[in-house]
């Protein structure tokens, strides 16, 4: 069961990813086949070549953005764990303060 569910998500993040670029980077080819056209081989290479650096380009626009979101949420979870020590500091000031009270 659990090999089927990481199966289970590795694909639906394959098909994620795809959702986000390939109709882009489809409008993208149709664009530059309208520009250019085809009826040259250099015409050919053009579009080839500008398509295959456009999905690139959103390629890593999608990875940075990704990226952004996890940084985001361990800045998050970061600033609520230093919010937890310093509770658990000063708790132990009000403990070490009320000991040194009662030696005196």
């Amino acid at each position: 069961m659990t090999n089927f569910k990481s199966t289970a998500i590795s694909q639906i993040r394959l098909w994620a990813w795809a959702a986000a670029i390939l109709p882009i980077t489809a409008l993208a080819g149709i664009f530059f086949i309208w520009t250019f056209g085809t009826n040259t081989w250099v015409s050919i290479a053009m579009i080839v070549g500008e398509t295959i650096v456009f999905s690139i380009a959103v390629i890593w626009w999608w990875w940075s953005m990704y990226l952004m979101r996890n940084l985001v949420e361990h800045w998050d979870e970061t600033r609520e764990k230093v919010y937890t020590v310093l509770n658990d500091v000063k708790e132990i000031r009000t403990i070490v303060v009320e000991v040194l009270k009662e030696d005196k």
